[in-house]
């Protein structure tokens, strides 16, 4: 079992506590190893070998709603992280939780209970309406309208591809599928809670696979005069990372966008 502290991740640094035995499954590790220097030894702990910098402090933590392998810094007898220490390499897992150990198993087991394929949800997706910059309906961003309704057609457009991907590769995407966010920070735990539940049942499918097209679906997900100016500026941050040669299997696209999220919907009161 994992610890079950739980942590708010920020800009700012937080303290983390290490685990003091090997206690995670190896699925959730993968290339990840425990270095036992005894209990209470500061240097116990996970660690990560990789090309640019061998023997790293690593840690799974539960923070902000979901799960996450951090980085560690050791400053003044204690290791921290904060949300730049988010790691998704390719070394490491996310936890699969149909594991029976992961906390949320049981919540799991209600929500794979109906599958929806990608293409009842593309379908459903083109049928939101698109809402005018009127009075009644004003953007968070000024200006910017004519730019988040082309974005929100790329997004219609890339969802599309994403479902003739699935079909033709790694077969289409089951579960139940997040609900649609609308920007209330109340609602955002319980969106990443619903999100990493689909995510989990899917983690071998390429649509999952890729960030370029992760990110896609997750903003196909969003929907509301409270993020539709964020949606279109995420689309449009994504295809400039493309066009500056960021390659769609780049899991900083992944991490960098998750930041931005937690940045703009975490509340911080809860």
């Amino acid at each position: 079992m994992a610890t079950t502290q739980t942590y708010i991740l920020s800009n700012e640094s937080t303290q983390i506590f290490k685990r003091q035995q090997d206690n995670l499954p190896e699925h959730v590790k993968v290339n990840v190893y425990f270095d036992n220097q005894g209990p209470g030894h500061p240097d116990t702990g996970y660690y990560l070998d990789n090309p640019r910098r061998q023997h790293t402090p690593i840690e799974f933590i539960k923070a902000n709603g979901t799960y996450y392998w951090v980085r560690l810094h050791f400053r003044q007898n204690q290791w921290e992280t904060n949300q730049s220490g988010i790691y998704n390499g390719p070394d490491t897992s996310w936890w699969i939780i149909s594991d029976p150990q992961h906390p949320n198993h049981s919540i799991f087991q209600q929500e794979a209970s109906v599958p929806l394929t990608i293409a009842a949800v593309t379908t459903a997706l083109q049928q939101l309406p698109t809402r005018p910059n009127t009075p009644d309906h004003p953007t968070t961003m000024e200006g910017q309208q004519e730019g988040i309704n082309v974005a929100t057609g790329q997004i219609q457009q890339e969802a599309q591809r994403i479902n003739v991907i699935t079909n033709t590769s790694n077969g289409t995407l089951k579960g139940n599928p997040p609900f649609i966010f609308d920007g209330d920070r109340n609602k955002t735990t319980k969106f990443l809670l619903s999100w990493d539940l689909w995510f989990a049942v899917n983690r071998n499918n390429n649509t999952m696979k890729k960030p370029y097209s992760r990110i896609v679906a997750m903003l196909s997900y969003m929907d509301g005069t409270c993020v539709d100016a964020w949606k279109g500026e995420q689309l449009l941050k994504l295809n400039k990372a493309m066009d500056d040669g960021a390659q769609e299997t780049d899991e900083d696209l992944w991490t960098d966008y998750l930041e931005r999220f937690q940045n703009a919907f975490v509340n911080q009161n809860h």
